[in-house]
Order: structure tokens, then C-alpha cells, then sequence
């Protein structure tokens, strides 16, 4: 895919009045950032990502990215890490201590299991991933028509 036609997809005419574009983009942007700080928010997303793991169409549609589970995973681990280095200071009340421990482990948890159940599911079914990336890469976004073979393609594979 050539550059132009990718910043097409990202930023299409008119992106800096269309409130489609912007509400869309601070959505994403909110999600992935909730996704690596309070991952615990997700755990309803988490038992449906179990449930319907055999079932790529269900697992892509799920709220938040898998790189915000994997920055949930990397955020949630130095937020341990941190917290061993002040309690070897002794600068945390035990309560305090236990308290944020349980909630960067319940983070992690949550994180390593969404991040496994989506990995697992492309590794099994590589051509449905295939096809629901190439849907994702190709179709117009934000309501614009299509304008080139690809985006055709993928509006009829989103059908």
C-alpha cells in the first residue's frame, strides 16, 4: 500500500471539520489508554473474548486493541516493578502497598488473557484474520464513498 493512498484512509477530505473523524479518533485513543492503565474496566470484554474465541469476526470487534492490552501488560509490570522499589525504601503504608500490588496483578490478568485469546485465534485461523485486516486496511472509513478497487473489494467482504 503506497503512503498517499494510507494518509488517504487516516485523514480523507474534510477530516478537520468532520466530528465523525475526531469523536472516532479520541474514542480509540481513550480506549487504548484505559486499556493500559485500568484494564480491569474490561473484564466483561475478557469473558466474551473467552467465550467466543473460535470466532474471529466476534474477538475484532471487541472494545479496545490488543496493542493496548500489550501496553496494559508493559504498563501494569513497571507499575511493579516501581512499587518493589519503594517498598524496598519502606516509603508506602502496607495497606497502600497490597492495595495498588491487587491492582497492577488484576491489570496484568486481565491483559495477558485478552492479549493470549487473540493470538491464539490468529494463529489458528490465519485466513479469517486475513481477510478481516484486509477489511480493515481497504474499507472507506468515516463515510466516505470508495474510490479505488481495493475499497470495493472490502465493502463486499464486510457484507
Amino acid at each position: 500500500m503506497r503512503p498517499g493512498s494510507r494518509l488517504r484512509g487516516e485523514f480523507p477530505r474534510g477530516w478537520w471539520s468532520s466530528a465523525r473523524w475526531w469523536v472516532t479518533g479520541i474514542r480509540e485513543q481513550a480506549l487504548s489508554a484505559a486499556a493500559a492503565v485500568a484494564t480491569v474496566v474490561f473484564v466483561g470484554e475478557m469473558v466474551r473474548a473467552v467465550r467466543h474465541r473460535d470466532e474471529p469476526r466476534i474477538l475484532a470487534r471487541l472494545v479496545g486493541s490488543v496493542e493496548g492490552y500489550v501496553a496494559g501488560l508493559l504498563v501494569n509490570g513497571a507499575g511493579l516493578g516501581v512499587l518493589g522499589t519503594m517498598e524496598i525504601e519502606n516509603d508506602l503504608p502496607v495497606v497502600l502497598m497490597v492495595l495498588l500490588t491487587g491492582w497492577c496483578l488484576s491489570n496484568i490478568g486481565v491483559s495477558a488473557v485478552m492479549f493470549v485469546v487473540v493470538a491464539q485465534s490468529r494463529i489458528r485461523r490465519p485466513e479469517a484474520w486475513a481477510e478481516l485486516d484486509f477489511v480493515e486496511r481497504h474499507a472507506p472509513k468515516y463515510g466516505q464513498p470508495p474510490e479505488t478497487i481495493e475499497e470495493y473489494r472490502a465493502l463486499q467482504l464486510q457484507e
